[in-house]
């Protein structure tokens, strides 16, 4: 079972930084637990609407890839990708419409791989026939992109392969889908499983500050209670019915916290599907380090494990907090070797900087 992760190329957290360097470098990656890694994202380009290129942060990650080349070195096993697109990437939908553009955009992800030895390409287009449901920033998307998309999965397919051919190694091939049942009926799922090598499903933000409640942005299993009513376990289930083998299913993980402000507790409540205040919400994003200092004693907060669903939240009577933890990712590991799933991966690497998360999802 392969276990993969996406690493940004923006800035991570400040904790980690070594001195003036504000990004993650080879020595950072504890590849021994890891089989795939994502480089995340390249996007693409304004200019022309067909090329790949890496939109970066000021300051921009310029050795990029001389920390590939080490990874490479110290990891010979793991498979590295490129991820392309990601939240409100667009671009997408005018690219797949013109056989034209597909090729200058096929081409230039061969490019890069050849170029960089990688070991094969992601598609993170989000989403085709249907912007993001989860508060995304707003992508063109229109009725054709359902034959589009697949006319473009298939060129990248051919390109691929003819690189193959040249080089005389294989490249992986996978795309980055919603889990929520709505793609799987809007797009062509069959088409796409006899050219992707895995269907990588973001089994996370289901809640989050779009959403009208609190709620498991990782939920497990389903809860009567859930206003939403949706969970990983659904969603899995979904693509396999739709066709998808199962050693095609990559499921997804939030090694990261989201949080809710204003949630009142009201009579014993312990603030699960309850109302919170919209006008407090801003950056509610919390990595594992954390999450583990909020579980320490005098923190305020208590934690709670919600056994329908199978996934744990904190609570303080006020902010409420829901999250990934070992006792959830236990469980998720044993669904998956339980289905014979391809693999479990997680968005994203700096969110479990110290690997905590990461030794328990191998070791489970």
């Amino acid at each position: 079972m392969e276990i993969g992760s996406y690493i940004r190329i923006w800035p991570i957290p400040q904790k980690y930084w070594q001195g003036n360097n504000k990004f993650w470098n080879a020595s950072m990656i504890k590849g021994e637990y890891l089989t795939e890694l994502l480089i995340s994202f390249a996007v693409i380009s304004e200019n022309d609407g067909t090329s790949i290129c890496f939109k970066q942060e000021n300051p921009s990650f310029d050795n990029l890839w001389d920390e590939v080349i080490k990874l490479k070195k110290k990891y010979p096993h793991i498979k590295i990708y490129i991820s392309i697109g990601g939240w409100g990437a667009d671009g997408f939908s005018d690219m797949a419409m013109d056989p034209s553009k597909r090729l200058v955009f096929v081409s230039s992800i061969c490019e890069l791989l050849y170029k960089y030895d990688l070991t094969g390409a992601d598609i993170d287009w989000e989403y085709p026939v249907g912007s993001s449901p989860n508060g995304g920033l707003p992508i063109k998307t229109q009725p054709q992109d359902r034959e589009n998309y697949i006319s473009m999965l298939q060129d990248l397919r051919s390109a691929l392969d003819k690189l193959s051919e040249k080089t005389g190694k294989r490249y992986f091939f996978t795309s980055a889908v919603p889990a929520q049942e709505w793609f799987i009926k809007k797009n062509n799922i069959p088409a796409a499983v006899k050219v992707l090598d895995a269907f990588r499903i973001m089994n996370y933000d289901y809640y989050g500050p779009w959403s009208d409640t609190t709620g498991h942005h990782t939920g497990f299993s389903f809860n009567p209670k859930n206003p939403d009513g949706w969970s990983t376990v659904q969603s899995i289930e979904a693509y396999l019915a739709a066709g998808v083998p199962p050693e095609k299913i990559h499921l997804g993980c939030g090694f990261y916290g989201r949080s809710f402000h204003g949630v009142k507790a009201g009579s014993g409540s312990d603030g699960l599907f309850q109302l919170f205040d919209s006008k407090l919400q801003n950056d509610n994003y919390f990595d594992v380090s954390q999450i583990k200092e909020l579980l320490k004693p005098g923190s305020g907060y208590t934690r709670y494990w919600d056994e329908t669903a199978q996934s744990p939240f904190l609570y303080n009577g006020d902010t409420w907090i829901t999250y990934t933890d070992e006792e959830q990712l236990k469980i998720i590991k044993n669904y998956a070797k339980e289905k014979n799933l391809g693999g479990v991966f997680y968005w994203e690497y700096s969110h479990d900087m110290d690997g905590e998360l990461l030794m328990v999802l191998r070791n489970s």
